[in-house]
């Protein structure tokens, strides 16, 4: 693990708060402590607490519900694992993309047909990864942002749709 004790302040403390959510001392669905007490605790100013807690929600690893507090979302692990997955998705939907602009009018059926079944199988690893997501949302007792839904094809009509649940 990196020594806590170099760079700024604000990444100190972002550093000290994933380091005690990783060992499980602020576990998932847990509060952290008040920028107050997090301003007192480590002689910061409250700028500094509020840096660090955006690293951290940047990070896919804590959530704020105002007027409440600022929550655990996931491990750092749980959390670079979801962002591992989509930088896969993205990157597989890039390659169709390109793929598709590559295809000439007249190109053979076999090479539409093949992406056709690369973007099927896309789809069911977002489903799978949504599914996922609800699920995390769910045991943290968050809801699901539904406005960042993944869509999917509405049958074969090429019309979008939101995805289910959405």
């Amino acid at each position: 693990m990196a020594d806590l004790q170099e760079g700024p302040a604000y990444k100190r403390l972002a550093d000290e708060l994933r380091a005690q959510i990783a060992g499980g001392q602020l576990a998932v669905g847990e509060a952290l402590p008040s920028a107050s007490q997090l301003v007192k605790a480590h002689g910061v100013s409250t700028t500094v607490v509020r840096d660090a807690i955006r690293i951290l929600r940047e990070e896919g690893l804590v959530y704020g519900q105002p007027g409440k507090a600022v929550f655990v979302r996931a491990t750092p692990d749980e959390s670079a694992s979801e962002r591992l997955t989509l930088d896969e998705l993205t990157e597989g939907f890039q390659q169709i993309q390109e793929q598709l602009e590559r295809l000439e009018p007249g190109a053979g059926r076999d090479a539409v047909e093949e992406l056709r079944v690369e973007i099927t199988d896309l789809r069911r690893s977002v489903a799978v990864l949504q599914a996922q997501l609800i699920e995390l949302y769910g045991r943290v007792g968050q809801p699901y942002p539904r406005d960042k839904a993944p869509l999917k094809s509405d049958g074969g009509s090429g019309r979008l749709r939101r995805a289910a649940g959405s």
